[in-house]
């Protein structure tokens, strides 16, 4: 080759690095938590979907399908991640199980109809409830997020997600 075509050669190679450089740098720079919180929350609701299809086929007791959706809250908790709340209530009315886990900095309250009441538990927790009516109100950072109970097996969930001081929720 001659000093020419070298030159040439060089300078395309430079200039296409560049370009990869600046496109590599944007989509870093343009991370969405919320994408990435949506897209579980997606997993989830398929998940979600099977478990019941596979609670409804099984012919389980109502203590066998706690179990099996308590083992499934749990195995999310550990698949979402450490730096996210995460709430899951199921049960059938008039029974209720919350398992979540919950960050220092958030506050969770529960009302099953006899009056909002604190979860003051750090990190992992379960506990079971005696549901009055068949709404629940789950309050999030003293936000309020309404489920209704049907007849048969429920299951919803809350995630909450900090990040560089925003505040993402998803809800299912």
């Amino acid at each position: 080759m001659n000093k020419k075509a070298q030159f040439y050669f060089l300078a395309v190679v430079v200039i296409a690095s560049i370009y990869i450089a600046f496109a590599t740098i944007v989509n870093g720079i343009n991370y969405n938590p919320l994408s990435r919180l949506e897209y579980q929350s997606e997993g989830i609701k398929i998940e979600i979907s099977n478990l019941l299809d596979y609670l409804s086929y099984g012919g389980f007791s109502d203590a066998e399908s706690k179990t099996i959706i308590t083992n499934f809250s749990n195995s999310y908790l550990n698949e979402i991640g450490e730096d996210k709340d995460i709430l899951f209530a199921f049960g059938k009315y008039p029974s209720m199980t919350l398992v979540g886990k919950r960050l220092e900095a958030t506050e969770v309250s529960v009302d099953v109809g006899n009056g909002k009441e604190s979860v003051n538990e750090l990190g992992e927790f379960e506990k079971d409830y005696v549901m009055s009516s068949s709404n629940l109100a789950l309050y999030l950072d003293n936000t309020l997020y309404n489920f209704t109970f049907y007849p048969g097996q429920n299951i919803y969930y809350l995630i909450k997600h900090s990040y560089n001081n925003q505040i993402f929720i998803v809800k299912g």
